[in-house]
């Protein structure tokens, strides 16, 4: 027999072992890969569109690579849930569902300020000084005096202050509403507050108040001047404080 007739089916089962082993090894390969286990981070509760992002609203589970979805939050390649927090659902992320950059978004003006009113609370647009808004940031907690002309016993008038609300958190400040700005957006509010301070010498405070606080807040701004004062941070203390005027600080 010709060796040429010998070798050739040599070669051709050398041959036909090497792409079976090939393969394998490829199919093996794609076997662990789909089989390898990440971090990502998922939504703990049904979201709704339009709601800021906590803490509590997110998890952290362990899912096969091949499942983990396009621009998905990986904790275990480097992302970081704090990355998450204090964002707004651009749409609804059903509980279980994988957090993706583009189904969320910075808090912005353009969020709107709803979304950081609490249920049974609203949010009430109180105009100051473009100066005192300078010093007061979202998160921060104030207390509310009125200063009016008050009717005395002697039939003519005289000036008191009265605190007439305590421990009121500030929403934000213009349109600056705090939480998950990012660089960007904080740069574009900074420039927005300037133009509007070479305008004008106002700026508003959002503050979060109950609806009966709301139309106490309401009747001051008509009766008399508010003013805004900022409480150290921590103190939630609510005290029984006396109407001030000039003739108790002169007596």
């Amino acid at each position: 027999m010709n060796k040429k007739n010998i070798l050739l089916p040599v070669v051709i089962a050398i041959a036909a072992a090497l792409i079976y082993y090939f393969v394998l090894y490829m199919a093996q390969g794609k076997i662990k890969e789909t089989s390898k286990m990440e971090k990502v981070a998922v939504a703990a509760v049904d979201l709704p569109e339009g709601r800021i992002i906590t803490r509590n609203n997110i998890r952290e589970v362990e899912i096969p690579t091949a499942y983990i979805q396009k621009d998905a939050y990986v904790i275990s390649r480097g992302a970081n849930i704090s990355e998450i927090e204090n964002l707004v659902t651009k749409v609804a992320i059903a509980r279980g569902n994988q957090i993706t950059k583009p189904s969320i978004t910075s808090l912005s003006p353009e969020s709107g300020i709803s979304l950081k009113v609490m249920p049974s609370y609203r949010a009430f647009i109180l105009p100051v000084d473009m100066s005192v808004s300078s010093l007061i940031k979202p998160g921060d907690k104030v207390d509310v005096l009125l200063t009016f002309d008050a009717m005395i016993k002697s039939g003519g008038k005289e000036k008191m202050t009265a605190t007439i609300l305590q421990d009121i958190p500030v929403l934000g400040v213009g349109s600056n509403l705090g939480q998950g700005l990012d660089a960007a957006s904080r740069a574009a509010n900074a420039e927005r507050e300037a133009n509007n301070a070479a305008f004008s010498d106002r700026a508003v405070l959002s503050l979060s108040v109950s609806p009966p606080e709301a139309q106490y807040l309401a009747l001051a701004q008509e009766e008399g001047v508010i003013t805004v004062i900022v409480r150290s941070n921590g103190d939630t203390k609510v005290l029984p404080i006396e109407i001030s005027s000039f003739s108790k600080l002169f007596s």
